[in-house]
């Protein structure tokens, strides 16, 4: 009898039915693409923040003062401290490998460019690592791990280059600032010679050539240096192995009280909590177990920035989700109030015959909850479509649809349907039976 009882109300009065359904796909589409997105935007967003630099810095831990000008370590090679190169592909072995997007070495070497003093800067540009650690394998042998890439392309896609990035494998390639090759009229193919120290009375040190692959502009300290491989520049200082520090670029969430506490200081528990969490202390923190003699900084002015756009992202999208289903709710409501009022005369029937209240309620909340599952599942859908037009337009890159997102939003629906419904139901249910029949 309930069954047909609804089955009756749901085929009658079609079209205000199908604007209550409308209203609750809409609603919940917009929900659904505010949370698609939330569900991809954290990384994409990341990724995005990731081109303009890395957000930690791994130096030695026994370097003393640092001497440093616009990010660019001007101590002389032989100065200080040094990490070893050998122990850099421990970063691609810690927990967080996955967060790692890219990282570089650099050493910094003192040069004479035709009488100018410059900076001769060492690195990675598109370097093959074994990551992490050797296994072992079942005939007892070291096996490698897997190969990834990494290397001053990656950490910085944004840099603007003219010409070509520099092999790693072929020492004589170098790239040259925008700013000394404006000054010293240096262009792509032009052969270039250093010696060592950072002036012209200084001239007995090895020598150093290379031919310029390109010519980059980073708006930084790096426009008026030179970048050469890694190998090369250890050679013309005399540091085989050496590197001064590595920057690290990782994906991290904002960071929050917890995160800033001393891991020192945590319980087991704490710090088993904080190290699961990929906070930018925590990273850098593994970072810093991994390689020997290391201390890993994160640069806070990065992280931070990254923090704010991320968390004001995210309370957009949660004001527009929350609008959404308000709104839905109001359409709910007018529309259960237009029903309530047009069949009074049915409840007073219902009251009449001994029907309760709450079975009266319960036939209107049957009838508007089929309706509501009908249009979360309608509402999912268009959300899911337009979450990945949306990411495609924004990013690049289509979103993902997220099956586990379903049972979330039809639960949405429902409570978008009771909602709206409670306000409308309690008033018509306080009309007595005999009022509304004489009516």
């Amino acid at each position: 009898m309930l069954g047909r009882i609804i089955t009756r109300s749901l085929i009658r009065k079609r079209r205000r039915k199908l604007l209550s359904l409308a209203a609750i796909a809409l609603g919940i589409s917009a929900a659904t693409a505010v949370a698609t997105l939330a569900l991809d935007v954290g990384d994409q967003v990341s990724h995005e923040l990731r081109s303009f630099g890395a957000n930690i810095e791994v130096v030695p831990a026994a370097d003393g003062l640092p001497v440093s000008v616009g990010g660019v370590d001007y101590r002389p090679a032989g100065s200080g401290a040094f990490l070893r190169e050998s122990d850099l592909p421990a970063i691609k072995g810690i927990f967080w490998t996955n967060n790692i997007v890219a990282f570089a070495p650099f050493l910094y070497a003192p040069a004479s460019l035709n009488g100018r003093r410059v900076i001769l800067i060492g690195s990675w540009f598109d370097h093959p690592i074994v990551a992490g650690k050797q296994q072992a394998s079942s005939s007892g042998q070291a096996a490698p791990g897997p190969v990834a890439r990494t290397g001053l392309r990656d950490l910085h896609p944004a840099w603007h280059i003219e010409g070509q990035w520099p092999r790693d494998d072929d020492p004589g390639s170098c790239l040259v600032g925008a700013d000394l090759a404006r000054d010293e009229h240096i262009a792509p193919g032009v052969d270039l010679a250093f010696t060592s120290g950072g002036s012209t009375a200084d001239r007995s040190g090895p020598e150093y050539t290379c031919r310029v692959s390109g010519v980059v502009d980073t708006g930084a300290a790096e426009n008026q240096q030179v970048l050469a491989p890694l190998a090369a520049v250890q050679k013309f200082a005399g540091e085989p192995g050496a590197v001064r520090k590595v920057e690290v670029s990782a994906l991290t969430k904002p960071e929050d009280d917890f995160a800033r506490r001393d891991p020192s200081r945590m319980t087991p528990d704490e710090l088993e909590r904080w190290s699961c969490s990929p906070y930018v202390t925590s990273i850098a923190y593994e970072i810093a177990q991994a390689i020997p003699g290391s201390v890993a900084r994160p640069v806070f002015s990065v992280a931070e920035s990254e923090g704010r756009i991320l968390g004001r992202i995210g309370g957009l999208m949660l004001v527009i989700a929350l609008v959404a289903l308000v709104t839905a709710c109001l359409a709910v409501a007018s529309m259960m109030l237009a029903t309530v009022i047009e069949r009074r005369d049915e409840i007073g029937l219902f009251q009449s015959l001994g029907g309760t209240r709450a079975r009266v309620a319960a036939i209107f909340l049957l009838e508007g909850s089929t309706i509501g599952l009908a249009g979360g599942a309608a509402g999912y859908l268009a959300g899911s479509l337009l979450a990945r037009r949306l990411g495609s337009i924004v990013f690049g890159t289509p979103a993902a649809i997220h099956a586990s997102l379903l049972p979330v939003v039809l639960v949405l629906a429902l409570a978008v349907t009771w909602v709206g419904s409670a306000v409308p139901l309690a008033r018509g249910l306080k009309v007595p039976a005999a009022v509304a029949l004489r009516d």
